[in-house]
């Protein structure tokens, strides 16, 4: 019986320092907006965009460093000669998943947060 010999999997080089880029950018983008204390996301034609601010600035931080280490992770995996790329693969996954869950909820906070109180009439009892 012949054992296959195990080949680690080759991230191209191109596809690594478009990583190194993009997260550091993403580590960037969340220094900036934590120093700042608010972070504008613009929006598409007539739309104003999203202002983060509060609550909603730190899960848009949380966001943008798990997507950082999501693009770090696949540097990393090319450099480890090791037969472990389902892990890498599936913190991968992880990374996404929370990083998309979390500009979500970050929006989804943010727009809670400017909504005007409602009008209360009472009859003054």
């Amino acid at each position: 019986m012949k054992t296959e010999e195990y080949t680690p999997n080759h991230i191209p080089k191109s596809t690594r320092i478009f990583n190194f880029v993009w997260g550091t950018g993403l580590v960037a983008l969340a220094v900036f907006a934590w120093t700042g204390g608010s972070f504008h996301l613009p929006g598409k034609g007539a739309s104003e965009g999203v202002t983060y601010t509060g609550n909603a600035l730190t899960l848009f931080i949380f966001a943008a460093a798990i997507g950082a280490i999501n693009l770090f992770i696949t540097i990393v995996d090319h450099y480890d000669k090791r037969n472990n790329e389902q892990y890498y693969k599936k913190a991968s996954q992880y990374c996404s998943c929370i990083a998309v869950f979390l500009v979500i909820a970050a929006t989804a906070v943010q727009f809670a947060n400017e909504q005007v109180a409602p009008v209360v009439i009472s009859n003054g009892n």
